[in-house]
């Protein structure tokens, strides 16, 4: 979720105001309801009912849709909506479009919102759509919706809903309050301390005769097999088309590093943040009177403490930007003319009464030009070097379409070509090259090709593609006896002290 610079808004939620917030969540699931999976005749265009709203037939269709089309990818497009149906499918989606409407009602009776900045933000900071420089790169969002089978607003309002469910979970999740008699053995557990005596008394103190039958020694080899079994070892020849191999030959002028500045600006702008204490309470008559003794002049810590019962995590807020606050009367409270040290009058939310304190204003700031430009234009360089790559892979494909092999291919396309020996599937291998590192999707796929077979010309996470061809494998083998001989006789010893040791200690 959402994380605010020290402190997750959620933290805002204590005391009180989370039992307020818990019983209007529980009395607002009672008093909706939910209606039948299927809709009365009078009201055929929903296929459930969610208090006065409920779940479009046409919602419902556009999602078994989307689930349909995913199956066939998995199943073949045989696949039917009866046979969808026939899993559970069709009460899964019901059942998860219901979830969803009940956090959209909850969350506009609290007047949560998510802003279109938040989500952006949001969007961007997903490792998924990042370019191998590690900045947002909307050509890779673009393919992963569009794999998801989503349109961009079909994602960015799951992906709104998602946002605000997980505000709303993580505020019932973490705030909740134990009783006493709960609290109490979980505190003694957490924080007694004992002092004790012990005897460490390692395996190998005890002696054993080192003097082992050659039968005894063959015995032990066989009987643990997995102890001195090689794993399975494959040999492929390898061809990476990298962007990171490419962005070095790529030129990026200083008019279209600037052109991109401008239009990235929002990115490298960091918004105004306040650091905001907050006195919260049910009570309207004891807050405006904790209200009084502040314009007297009392300090607001020792009142949240003394008066109000909190403690110091419930009136630190944290240091939040305007957009991190989603309960809104709070947050036109905490950015108006509040100025730095400055206390606010009492003011109502859905959460009960609220005094806020402004501790510090953090201004907003911009990263100047010459800050990102080199950032700027690793970026370009690498959509460029995408470009390339996707045209050069193309080529490549072409030149195997005709009948080429791995290697004549690269050769044509001056590609550099890897053999990679003996493989395990650990990672574990003996390079002819300086590559020193193989990527774990080369691995994986070098275990699913045959002998003697070319994979398919296969996508790197966000760094190119690949292709080999498996050239020799060596299946798992118990290493014959004489070649582990020693290793047999110290394991082996080593069993004989751990084996003394316990009938020692146990007498």
């Amino acid at each position: 979720m959402v994380e605010s610079k020290k402190k997750t808004f959620r933290e805002i939620i204590i005391g009180w105001g989370t039992k307020v917030l818990l019983a209007l969540l529980i009395l607002s699931f009672g008093l909706w309801g939910i209606g039948d999976y299927i809709s009365p005749p009078q009201e055929a265009e929903l296929v459930a009912k969610v208090g006065k709203s409920g779940i479009l037939k046409a919602e419902y269709e556009n999602e078994l849709r989307k689930q349909i089309n995913n199956l066939q990818q998995i199943f073949g497009n045989t696949f039917s909506v009866e046979q969808a149906k026939s899993l559970g499918v069709s009460e899964n989606i019901i059942q998860s479009l219901i979830k969803r409407k009940l956090f959209e009602l909850e969350a506009a009776s609290l007047g949560l919102t998510i802003s279109d900045e938040l989500v952006s933000s949001e969007i961007q900071n997903d490792d998924r759509f990042k370019s191998p420089t590690g900045s947002f790169d909307r050509f890779t969002f673009d393919e992963k919706i569009r794999q998801m089978g989503l349109s961009e607003g079909d994602y960015i309002n799951s992906f709104r809903g998602l946002l605000i469910e997980n505000q709303l979970l993580s505020i019932l999740q973490n705030s909740s309050k134990l009783d006493d008699h709960m609290i109490e053995p979980l505190y003694k557990f957490r924080n007694e301390k004992r002092s004790i005596k012990f005897l460490e008394i390692p395996h190998e103190s005890f002696a054993v005769s080192d003097k082992i039958a050659e039968a005894e020694l063959i015995e032990f080899h066989k009987k643990n097999e997995n102890r001195f079994t090689s794993p399975e070892l494959r040999s492929f020849t390898l061809v990476e088309l990298k962007v990171s191999d490419f962005i070095a030959d790529v030129d990026v002028s200083e008019q279209l590093i600037r052109e991109s500045y401008d239009n990235r600006l929002d990115e490298f702008e960091a918004p105004e943040t306040r650091e905001i204490l907050q006195i919260l309470m049910s009570d309207e008559k004891k807050i405006r009177s904790i209200s009084e003794q502040l314009k007297a002049g009392q300090d607001f810590f020792t009142i949240a403490k003394n008066i109000a019962g909190l403690d110091k995590s419930q009136i630190e807020i944290g240091i939040l930007t305007r957009e991190e606050i989603l309960i809104d009367e709070l947050a036109t409270m905490a950015f108006s003319s509040l100025k730095q040290g400055q206390i606010s009058d009492p003011f109502k939310s859905p959460l009960g009464w609220h005094i806020i304190q402004i501790k510090k204003i953090i201004p907003q700031e911009v990263k100047a030009f010459d800050e990102v430009k080199e950032m700027l234009r690793k970026d370009l360089a690498a959509d460029k070097a995408a470009d390339s790559l996707y045209s050069l892979s193309n080529k490549f494909e072409d030149e195997l379409g005709d009948g080429a092999t791995i290697e004549n291919a690269a050769k044509r396309l001056n590609l550099n070509i890897q053999m990679v020996d003996n493989l395990d599937y650990q990672g574990n291998i003996n390079f002819n090259s300086k590559e020193k590192k193989i990527n774990s999707q080369i691995i994986e796929t070098a275990f699913q090709t045959g002998l003697d077979q070319d994979s398919l010309l296969t996508e790197m996470e966000n760094d190119g593609y690949f292709i080999l061809r498996v050239n020799k494998i060596i299946p798992e083998t118990l290493k014959p006896f004489e070649t582990v001989k020693s290793l047999v006789r110290e394991q082996l010893i080593s069993k004989k002290k751990r084996e003394k040791s316990e009938k020692e200690v146990s007498r």
